[in-house]
């Protein structure tokens, strides 16, 4: 499998240029707060799927990570609204 190497420095300053907290960043990325405390401590590997979500993640403004949120939000509503009707027509009881 290819990867990439990142240090610990350039894993801590990305995260806190992003203007994000180790929840946050851990979040976005799918690791644990623990994971991201270890990561800032030493050097690790990333595949490249996983380096490409690190940049996306850390170099994504925050308004842009908020407005992506909310989106998700919305659409997340519109498909619990889709799932409590039988194959998209009203259910009447």
């Amino acid at each position: 499998m290819l990867s990439k190497k990142l240090t610990p420095e350039l894993c801590k300053r990305m995260r806190k240029e992003a203007g994000l907290s180790q929840e946050e960043f851990g979040e976005l990325m799918g690791w644990s707060k623990r994971t991201v405390i270890n990561r800032e401590q030493k050097e690790f590997k990333l595949s490249f799927a996983e380096f490409d979500k690190f940049i996306m993640v850390t170099t994504t403004s925050t308004e842009v990570r908020k407005e992506r949120k909310r989106v998700m939000k919305q659409i997340g509503v519109l498909m619990d609204a889709m799932l409590s009707t039988d194959n998209g027509k009203e259910q009447t009881s």
